[in-house]
């Protein structure tokens, strides 16, 4: 049907420009799809043949953003829900969301969608891609990206927690160890946040998103002092945190 659409445009108005312009599809890539965050205000990004599109006034896009009700499909809620926002004739492949008009919530599910239009007519389309944004039981700690080159810092607590986020791909060991004078004291295992859940498991599966886990210290009745968490999430993968119990 795409391949169609594209020879008859071709056909109509003269331009190979267009046939290869439409051949490069739009992929978007954060949110990811069926991704888990914590901005109410997010970063859109996708990639498509931007320098065509800003060179040729003909040629545009479409942003288009609503919200999922309950155990609808992807694109029946792009195709007639009424949209939080739509950007016409748009010509980056970055968007930055502002919340003055139409914040979005926690706990809420969104779905986002590109369009290629050459002369108001949609020649190309990305995935419509779906993401939640995290409603937390609690205040969240913050959330240190796990970064190997970067290891062994001082990370702070909030409420007894401490937030942990990667991109790392694959399944991963959720087990930590905690040391305090070189000698293992606790063996816990992070939480995963999902959605509006906070999930206890060994293993984390890989879903394409990035994952943000929890250090629950509440229970561990640590003594004062300064430790040593050591995550071995994958063989030979070892990341490596300190913090300081002060009371």
């Amino acid at each position: 049907m795409r391949l169609t659409c594209y020879l008859f445009i071709l056909t109509l108005f003269g331009s190979t420009d267009l046939l290869a312009q439409s051949a490069f599809p739009v992929t978007l890539s954060n949110p990811m799809d069926f991704d888990t965050i914590i901005e109410t205000e997010p970063n859109f990004v996708w990639q498509t043949n931007i320098s065509v599109l800003q060179s040729d006034p003909r040629c545009s896009q479409r942003y288009v953003l609503c919200e999922l009700e309950e155990n609808q499909l992807k694109g029946d809620a792009i195709a007639i829900n009424k949209p939080i926002l739509v950007l016409e004739n748009y010509l980056n492949t970055m968007y930055s969301y502002s919340s003055t008009t139409n914040p979005l919530e926690e706990g809420h599910t969104y779905v986002w969608q590109i369009y290629i239009l050459f002369n108001n007519m949609i020649v190309d389309q990305s995935e419509p891609y779906q993401f939640t944004i995290l409603e937390p039981k609690d205040p969240l700690p913050n959330f240190y990206p796990v970064a190997f080159k970067n290891d062994g810092q001082m990370f702070s607590i909030v409420n007894d927690q401490i937030g942990l986020l990667t991109d790392e791909t694959g399944n991963l060991d959720l087990k930590i160890h905690l040391s305090k004078a070189g000698k293992i004291v606790k063996t816990v295992y992070l939480n995963e946040l999902l959605g509006k859940e906070e999930k206890t498991d060994q293993v984390s599966e890989y879903k394409g998103v990035k994952r943000f886990y929890v250090l629950n210290l509440k229970d561990l009745d640590l003594e004062k002092g300064t430790y040593k968490a050591s995550w071995t999430m994958k063989a030979k993968k070892q990341y490596v945190f300190n913090f300081t119990i002060d009371k």
